[in-house]
């Protein structure tokens, strides 16, 4: 049922490589050019971090070759950190697109 664990490792290692860094500098204080302001970058490294908990709920169960019930728990959970990954993300959008203070005219 639960596919041939190399996929699962290699999914999880791609993940860990291409997802993982980003939100970590981002909350070690490095700031993208392109995003307006730190208030509006620390909700999307959380919703990164929220992305990225997706590879391992998923992945570990299935190469450890854990019962249905088990795999089904891990991807609600999973689940659960998808409706947090959007929450974050419109967070980002409403706190980008709120006035700052000392701009107003």
């Amino acid at each position: 049922m639960n596919g041939n664990p190399a996929y699962h490792a290699l999914a999880l290692a791609a993940a860990t490589l291409l997802i993982l860094p980003v939100p970590v500098a981002i909350l070690a204080g490095w700031t993208p050019p392109r995003l307006p302001s730190r208030a509006a970058v620390r909700p999307h490294a959380w919703a990164l971090l929220c992305l990225y908990a997706l590879a391992p709920l998923n992945a570990i169960p299935r190469m450890l070759d854990a019962s249905a019930q088990v795999v089904m728990v891990c991807t609600a959970a999973g689940l659960a950190f998808s409706g947090a990954a959007v929450a974050f993300v419109v967070r980002s959008a409403w706190v980008s697109r709120r006035p700052t203070v000392g701009t107003e005219r």
